[in-house]
């Protein structure tokens, strides 16, 4: 391994290779204060260490060779099938994860070190190895209290339920996840039951503790090649994840979907003090990476 890419020092994969596989092992939860100030000297090496991180990462989605070199796991999946998607950003990710390159790996309530509002990201799966949103698929990410109740760190509004701006640009209605027949064709809709991230939610509006918002927005430019072409080439798919910061959730309810079953539908509202983020800037044709920090150059970082 070391042949094909030198390790990186002083705060790379390496030297934090002991530290996350024990908190792979035993995550410990951390509840942070909504305005806590995340510009200090570990706020900052947080910082580079997830763009070190999200710099290799994307350099594996590129470089299959290289890719396939350090992977510990078969080029195909069981089925015979090359590795295709998300298969194979879950497989970067893991090639990540093995080296302790995965960076806040412990779920916390809050603002996350080394990320502040405005902050993009090119793949799903970067949300997950820099600690935004650990669940690498699922929209609702929550954590177990040692009382045993569930608390919602984040949410990712990926556009494929129902989700929708409230009233104001400050209020999002999220709709519960579970039995979205939108992803699943096959199987008979059924009722959303009140569990899992869910249940988090609605935990986390009664502790009245903050829960991270995600937005996926897109770029409108039709000139760019499709997404599947862009994604088998490591290139920009025409949309980013953008972190919109803190919300609280402030109501939640039950009504029936457009196939007929009970969806859960979850208010959150913005926590006020924090910076403004301009959405309209990325629905605008050419401006899909506008205000990315995260480019690979280390002046982009601060």
């Amino acid at each position: 391994m070391a042949a094909v890419r030198p390790k990186p020092g002083n705060g790379g994969f390496s030297s934090t290779r002991k530290e996350a596989k024990q908190d792979g092992k035993n995550p410990r939860a951390v509840v942070c204060a909504d305005n806590e100030e995340p510009f200090t000297a570990e706020w900052y090496a947080s910082r580079r260490k997830i763009e070190e991180t999200l710099r290799f990462y994307r350099e594996l989605l590129v470089d299959r060779k290289l890719f396939d070199e350090l992977s510990q796991e078969p080029e195909k999946s069981p089925d015979g099938k090359k590795y295709s998607g998300i298969g194979v950003h879950m497989r970067a990710a893991r090639v990540l994860e093995s080296s302790g390159g995965w960076v806040n790996t412990s779920k916390q309530i809050g603002h996350v070190s080394g990320i502040k509002v405005g902050d993009d990201f090119r793949w799903r799966g970067e949300l997950s190895i820099v600690g935004l949103h650990h669940e690498f698929q699922k929209g609702i990410d929550f954590m177990k209290l040692i009382n045993g109740k569930t608390l919602a760190t984040s949410i990712v509004d990926s556009g494929r339920y129902e989700n929708g701006v409230g009233i104001t640009s400050d209020v999002l209605i999220y709709c519960g996840q579970g039995e979205n027949p939108n992803l699943d064709r096959v199987r008979k809709p059924k009722d959303q039951k009140l569990v899992g991230g869910n249940l988090a939610l609605k935990n986390s509006m009664h502790s009245k503790t903050p829960v991270r918002v995600i937005r996926r927005l897109t770029d409108i430019d039709t000139s760019k090649e499709s997404t599947t072409v862009a994604a088998a080439k490591g290139n920009d798919i025409g949309y980013k994840f953008v972190y919109d910061g803190l919300y609280r959730v402030t109501g939640f309810w039950k009504e029936r979907g457009k196939f007929g079953r009970y969806v859960y539908k979850f208010s959150l509202k913005r926590i006020e003090g924090q910076p403004e983020l301009d959405l309209g800037k990325w629905n605008k044709v050419g401006n899909g990476s506008a205000g990315s920090v995260f480019k690979g150059k280390e002046n982009d970082i601060y």
